[in-house]
């Protein structure tokens, strides 16, 4: 059995400011490393976990078959969890010594053109359903012209939008402040969802009165319906992608780099701690351009 779980959650929210839902995911990786020990019958307060058992644990993922970054992911909440036992000094040594997990293929992330962009934005601004389609029209944009995460969109509320100064003060991960600017096409588009379809989704119920995003019953909307909505336009468009509602915020990146954007503007306005997270979308401007010259050059020759 574990120890110091609550004490370990507590450190992970106030010291390092992660956000519920990273700290969920650690407890989760963990709480697999304690279901091994369990049937394994180790009893953390009476044995000494040592690289064996970690070891023993990492080879029974792998011949689960899981991914090498879900292995990885497991092997960074174990050492951050050990590393917070060394420093507290309730155990003399780390059990990660010496553990080694699979490389991870760093796999570029999908990203949507412009053209593809503006197919799905049609397909929600053409729907049977005028108030919906006008909320999931408002959210596409925010998706793809301020790279809001989903759990922001989620989270946003509407005390965060400054239409006098064309901004969005919002903060993200790990509780940081930043500030986005707010675009055209965002302002146009939130400022009719706001005075039409809220307006009404509001009326159905008063859970949900701080929040940009409401569902149709007028409650805040979840990460999932957004996931539902994103992925019914972008069937309708019929893009031939893998294609989340993440795919938009790596676009949003990536076309701004083609622009001319530096590292450090897109590293602001993506919100990201290290300069090396927004790194992977110079690769993915390089990748992009190449791909629409072949894609032009092909339909020259034809």
């Amino acid at each position: 059995m574990l120890i110091n779980l609550d004490d370990f959650s507590r450190m992970l929210k106030i010291e390092r400011n992660y956000s519920d839902n990273t700290v969920s995911a650690y407890l989760s990786d963990l709480k697999s490393f304690n279901v091994f020990l369990e049937k394994n019958k180790i009893n953390f307060k009476d044995v000494v976990i040592e690289p064996k058992h970690t070891k023993n644990f990492f080879r029974q993922l792998s011949k689960r078959k899981l991914s090498p970054r879900s292995i990885k992911r497991k092997f960074s909440s174990l050492s951050s969890y050990f590393i917070f036992l060394l420093d507290r000094k309730i155990i003399k040594s780390n059990p990660l010594n010496g553990v080694f997990t699979p490389k991870v293929p760093k796999a570029l992330p999908e990203i949507l053109t412009i053209d593809e962009i503006n197919k799905v934005f049609f397909q929600s601004e053409n729907t049977d359903n005028e108030l919906l389609g006008l909320r999931d029209r408002c959210i596409l944009e925010m998706l793809y012209s301020s790279g809001l995460r989903v759990s922001e969109l989620c989270n946003l509320k509407v005390n965060n939008i400054q239409f006098d100064l064309d901004l969005i003060r919002f903060f993200g991960k790990g509780n940081k402040e930043r500030m986005i600017p707010l675009t055209y096409y965002a302002r146009k588009w939130l400022e009719r969802y706001l005075t039409q379809s809220r307006r009404i989704l509001s009326e159905r119920s008063n859970k949900g009165s701080k929040f940009v995003f409401l569902s149709n019953n007028g409650l805040p909307l979840t990460r999932a319906a957004i996931w539902q909505s994103v992925k019914k336009y972008i069937d309708r468009a019929a893009i031939p992608k893998k294609i989340s509602p993440h795919t938009f915020r790596h676009s949003f990146a990536t076309h701004l780099i083609d622009g001319g954007a530096n590292l450090v503007e897109v590293q602001a306005l993506l919100g990201h701690a290290d300069i090396s997270t927004t790194e992977i979308y110079t690769h993915l401007s390089r990748e992009f351009i190449d791909s629409e010259y072949m894609k032009a050059f092909e339909k020259d020759k034809n």
